[in-house]
C-alpha cells in the first residue's frame, strides 16, 4: 500500500504533466466546488459554512469519500468570506437563509462612481478595506481566521495525499466592479466614462498582480492560479468593448502568472466560444482552459487542444438529473476524445443537489 507521501506525489506530478500537455498513465480527475461535501458527509451546510475548522474536515472526508481522486478543490468554507471576491453582500444558511440551503450572492449596487475617484486617487487596497469594513456584510474576525488558519488547512489536505488545485486566486477587475455597481450600470460607465473605468481597472490588475505572485511564493506546490473572470464571458459584451475591458488585463494576469512558474486556470463561465483564438498567443501548455459546460469543449479541443490542458466538463445536470450510467459514458467519451493534456471535473461546481452516486461514476470513469 502507498504511503500518502506517495499518493500525494503520485497525484501531483501527473496533474503537473498533463498541464504540460505531457503523457501520462491515467487522465486526471478533479472535482470543483465545496458545496456537494456536507450532503456527502452528512453535515448541515449551516456548520460547513459557520465552523472553519468543520469545514476542512469536512472536505477532507469528502475526499476519501469520493474515492480516487487527484486534487482537492479547496481547503476550507470559503462561503462567509465570498463577498471579498464579488464585492457583494452574501445570504449565509443559518443567518439570512434556512440551516440546509445554498449560499448566496446577494448582488445590489454597493459602489457609486464616486468610487472610481477613490480607488485612481487612493489606491486599490486602501478603497477595498475600507469597503470591505463598511460596505459589506462580512466578519472582519472571520475573514482574519481564514487568513491565521488557512496554511494548517491546506497543510491538512497535503498531509493525507491530496495537492489543492487553485489553492492561488486572483480577481479579475471585471468581476469586482460589475457585481459592485451591478452590471446594468457598469455597462453603463464604460459606455459614459471608459478612461476612468480602464484607469480603474489597471491599478486594481497590478494590485491584484502584485498580491498573487506572493501567494504564489507562500503557497506549497501550486498547480495552478484560479482566475476568477465570471463577468468576462465574450458575448456579454462586442469585440471591441471586450478586448480593451476584458482581453487587455486578462492577458496581463495571464503573463504574470505564467512568470511565476505557476499556470494559468482559467475558469471560463458561460460561453467564450468568440473569443478562443486569443488565449492561443500564451506558451504551449502553461494554461488550463476550465469550462463550465457552456462553452463546446470539442470547439475548445479543436482551437486550443494542442497549446494547453482543458479541464471540464460534466454539467450540473447530468449530476442532478441523469444516471450513474450516463454520467460515466459521459465521463469515459471525453477521456477517450480529448486525449493527453485533459483534467476530467465538473463543469464548475458540482451542484449541491447532485447524487453521490453520479458523482462517483464521474470518478470512477477516470480511476478505471
Amino acid at each position: 500500500m502507498k504511503t500518502t507521501k506517495e499518493l500525494y506525489d503520485e497525484r501531483l506530478n501527473r496533474v503537473k504533466k498533463v498541464i504540460k500537455l505531457e503523457k501520462t498513465d491515467r487522465t486526471p480527475v478533479v472535482p470543483f466546488g465545496i458545496c456537494i461535501f456536507p450532503k456527502l458527509t452528512g453535515v448541515k451546510m449551516f456548520d460547513f459554512v459557520a465552523d472553519l475548522d468543520l469545514s476542512n474536515r469536512v472536505i477532507l472526508k469528502g475526499m476519501k469519500m469520493f474515492g480516487d481522486v487527484d486534487a482537492a478543490p479547496a481547503s476550507f468554507s470559503f462561503a462567509s468570506t465570498m463577498g471579498t471576491t464579488s464585492f457583494s453582500n452574501m445570504k449565509l444558511p443559518g443567518r439570512e437563509l434556512p440551516d440546509n440551503m445554498l449560499w448566496q450572492v446577494d448582488e445590489r449596487q454597493l459602489m457609486t462612481t464616486d468610487d472610481y475617484d477613490t480607488i485612481i486617487n487612493k489606491g486599490f487596497e486602501a478603497f477595498r478595506d475600507d469597503y470591505f469594513a463598511s460596505k459589506i456584510n462580512l466578519d472582519l474576525d472571520v475573514l482574519n481566521e481564514v487568513i491565521t488558519k488557512c496554511p494548517q488547512y491546506m497543510k491538512n489536505i497535503n498531509d493525507e495525499g491530496y495537492p489543492l488545485y487553485g489553492a492561488v486566486q486572483i480577481v479579475h477587475p471585471i468581476d469586482y466592479l460589475s457585481v459592485g455597481r451591478t452590471l446594468s450600470k457598469f455597462m453603463m460607465d464604460i459606455r459614459k466614462m471608459p478612461e476612468k473605468v480602464e484607469e480603474v481597472m489597471d491599478i486594481i490588475t497590478d494590485a491584484n498582480i502584485k498580491a498573487m505572485k506572493q501567494a504564489v511564493k507562500n503557497a506549497v506546490d501550486p498547480l495552478g492560479v484560479f482566475i476568477a473572470m465570471g463577468r468576462g464571458c465574450p458575448d456579454f459584451y462586442n469585440p471591441k468593448l471586450w478586448e480593451r475591458f476584458v482581453w487587455k488585463n486578462l492577458k496581463k494576469i495571464t503573463d504574470a502568472i505564467i512568470e511565476t512558474g505557476a499556470a494559468a486556470s482559467f475558469h471560463a463561465d458561460s460561453n467564450w466560444e468568440r473569443g478562443l483564438d486569443y488565449f492561443k498567443e500564451f506558451p504551449k501548455g502553461t494554461c488550463v482552459f476550465e469550462t463550465d459546460g457552456t462553452t463546446d469543449i470539442y470547439k475548445i479541443k479543436e482551437k486550443l487542444g494542442d497549446r494547453m490542458c482543458i479541464k471540464g466538463d460534466v454539467q450540473a445536470s447530468k449530476f442532478v438529473l441523469g444516471t450513474p450510467d450516463e454520467v460515466y459514458d459521459y465521463s469515459s467519451r471525453l477521456i477517450k476524445d480529448m486525449g493527453p493534456g485533459f483534467i476530467l471535473s465538473s463543469g464548475c461546481d458540482i451542484p449541491a443537489n447532485a447524487k453521490i452516486e453520479n458523482v462517483k461514476a464521474m470518478i470512477s470513469a477516470a480511476s478505471k
